[in-house]
């Protein structure tokens, strides 16, 4: 009967501590390239620009707002859905800024899209 006590304990500790939640953001994207996340967008609206826009290569989020830390106003997201590729596009999106490094030439801050919707016509 005891034994049975000691399991029951045990599995009751592992159940707490496996519920308990991690409230810090996990990235995804730019691991290899050890980005910090500098800054998290929540619910933020845009438009989506097309190649040669902005930047020469790349599908780009042009916020309706400017956040102040990041100075280029635009964001490079590397996971943007084929369904969300066409210019002009308006949408509400969500997501993580990695941070940049002083040597690099870039057009668009690093992005991570967490959430992106289309905005109703």
């Amino acid at each position: 009967m005891k034994s049975m006590k000691n399991l029951l304990l045990v599995l009751i500790v592992q159940l707490s501590f496996s519920s308990c939640s991690d409230d810090d953001p996990q990235a995804g994207c730019f691991q290899e390239e050890s980005r910090n996340i500098v800054a998290t967008i929540t619910d933020a609206t845009g438009t989506i620009r097309e190649p040669g826009i902005a930047c020469p290569d790349e599908y780009i989020i042009e916020p309706d707002e400017k956040v102040e830390i990041r100075p280029l106003g635009l964001y490079d997201p590397c996971n943007l859905n084929s369904e969300f590729q066409v210019g002009n596009t308006r949408v509400i999106f969500s997501g993580y800024v990695y941070e940049s490094f002083e040597y690099e030439d870039i057009c668009a801050d690093f992005f991570e899209i967490t959430e992106i919707r289309f905005i109703d016509p």
